[in-house]
């Protein structure tokens, strides 16, 4: 991005409360898709940490050893690019002294991993892939149950509401499609499936006409999107409904329900299951969506509520470390931080070493969505 852009890229959240000290305030970068395909997710993630550190802020800031601190976030879009991701990365260590991060893709956690162990900070990451986190590294909290977690439980639910058993699987051509497509098939073919086929597209493509038609020419009973953005999942159901596809479709790598009917309409996507990370239903989900539909104009994507849940345990831990300049003290408060509750009321735990060799990750409760006359509704539980 070029220099002059970075200002008008980097939107930063503060109050101006007596008695605060601008070199003492807890700064928390958001690098994220703004812009693009995965815009919804992103500005999902920036509202949570903005809404957090209001709640902080607007309680006299947040309590370090009898201190009162002020919480400030600092936004920057990747536009889904790890060369992106990496030059934010830098400006919010080097310029804007940032110490916590949220990042959301696979590829830009890779990118800065090396980086971040050795600045002495702290991420909060998004990313699926299991190369991420290992017992090796220290500064790598990811902020949510994965489909290492939930896949098998979603397609035992499947398995017993869907008929069929032949899927194709069609995924992104990147380290999150990558590694979510070998999840995937070892949890259908557990469950008795058969993955006729493992298609990947670029993540810029619009035609997925030739995709489509030789997917479709193997008779799949449904078709699983896996972690396609919710924009082009619904650009993808629509133009396989044109091509005459009349069987299931599922998208189990991620919310976006509400956009994937926005782009494909209604009828197109009626049935589709999904990961859900909000139940529409919740009172408390309901009252924070008002609140983003207030501040932007739309509903949010449920992508909002682990990102909120998580900065709400990162500044739990940092008060409970008494030394936010250390993101090793910090990482290891999360595991008194937790358990706590979420803001749907589930309880969240902190592990990860049966997967990870590590506990670094924060366990969510997930929920199965089905599309039903253009709303997105749950219809189980998965962990």
């Amino acid at each position: 991005m070029p220099a002059r852009s970075w200002m008008a890229g980097a939107i930063v959240l503060s109050f101006a409360f007596p008695g605060y000290a601008t070199a003492q305030a807890i700064k928390i970068g958001v690098i994220g898709m703004m812009t693009g395909p995965g815009a919804a997710w992103g500005i999902a993630a920036a509202e949570a940490a903005r809404f957090a550190a209001e709640e902080a802020n607007a309680a006299g800031g947040l309590d370090v050893n009898g201190a009162k601190r002020k919480v400030e976030v600092i936004v920057y879009d990747d536009q889904y690019k790890a060369s992106e991701s990496l030059a934010a990365y830098n400006r919010l260590v080097n310029e804007d002294g940032a110490k916590f991060f949220m990042t959301m893709s696979s590829a830009a956690m890779l990118a800065m991993t090396q980086d971040v162990e050795r600045d002495n900070v702290l991420v909060l990451t998004g990313s699926y892939s299991r190369k991420v986190i290992n017992a090796d590294i220290k500064h790598i909290i990811r902020m949510y149950s994965t489909p290492t977690e939930y896949m098998e439980g979603a397609i035992r639910w499947m398995k017993g509401n869907l008929p069929g058993k032949r899927v194709a699987i069609v995924n992104p051509n990147d380290e999150t499609g990558w590694d979510i497509t070998d999840v995937s098939a070892r949890g259908f073919a557990k469950e008795g499936y058969e993955v006729i086929t493992r298609e990947l597209y670029d993540r810029t493509q619009k035609d997925f006409q030739p995709l489509l038609t030789r997917v479709i020419a193997m008779q799949p009973d449904f078709i699983e999107l896996g972690s396609s953005s919710p924009a082009l999942a619904g650009l993808i159901v629509r133009q396989a409904r044109e091509l005459g596809y009349k069987n299931a479709f599922s998208a189990l790598g991620g919310p976006g329900p509400r956009e994937i009917v926005a782009a494909a309409g209604a009828a197109a996507a009626e049935g589709m299951v999904n990961i859900l990370y909000a139940d529409p239903a919740n009172k408390a989900y309901q009252e924070l969506s008002e609140r983003f539909q207030k501040k932007i104009g739309q509903p949010p994507n449920e992508f909002i509520v682990p990102c909120y849940d998580s900065v709400k345990v990162l500044l739990k831990a940092i008060s409970l470390s008494g030394d936010p300049d250390n993101a090793e003290k910090v990482a290891g408060a999360f595991a008194k931080a937790l358990p706590m509750k979420s803001l749907q009321g589930q309880d969240l735990s902190f592990g990860g070493k049966s997967t990870m060799g590590t506990d670094a990750q924060i366990m969510t409760v997930n929920y199965i969505g089905q599309i039903r006359n253009g709303q997105p509704v749950a219809v189980g539980v998965t962990k």
